[in-house]
């Protein structure tokens, strides 16, 4: 048999399995089915943040404070807006064209090495077939 055939031949018998698989152990979100959590789970998985506290100091001292320009109070509301504005994480999140450049490239790495491996399969056959054609002189 040649090359070309145990290619065909894997390829026709994985489609097989493919298939057979599908029907015997369907899977996916479409055949799942949902589940109720309790209260104590979405507590436990949403818990409650606490607001940081935005009261005025100056409101609830009973010395009092003395008032601020309002240049300043406007420049001080800016620093904190811009603190509060910063990521917490510097890392980046993979999106869905990072992911299929993922799937295409190993796509093509796999189509690649298959393709070379043909070509060394039909090089060594052509080849030996040369070789042997060849009478000793």
């Amino acid at each position: 048999m040649t090359p070309r055939t145990y290619f065909f031949l894997f390829i026709s018998v994985s489609l097989v399995f493919i298939a057979g698989a599908q029907d015997r152990a369907p899977h996916g979100l479409v055949y799942e089915n949902p589940v109720a959590f309790s209260p104590s789970a979405v507590e436990f998985f949403h818990p409650k943040t606490q607001q940081p506290e935005t009261k005025n100091p100056c409101a609830t001292s009973s010395t009092g404070c003395s008032p601020l320009p309002l240049a300043a109070q406007v420049e001080a509301a800016q620093v904190q807006e811009s603190r509060v504005a910063t990521p917490q994480r510097g890392g980046t999140r993979l999106g869905a064209a990072g992911i299929a450049g993922i799937v295409l490239g190993l796509a093509s790495v796999v189509l690649l090495t298959m393709g070379a491996y043909y070509v060394w399969i039909t090089r060594r056959a052509n080849l030996s077939r040369a070789n042997s054609s060849q009478p000793n002189a």
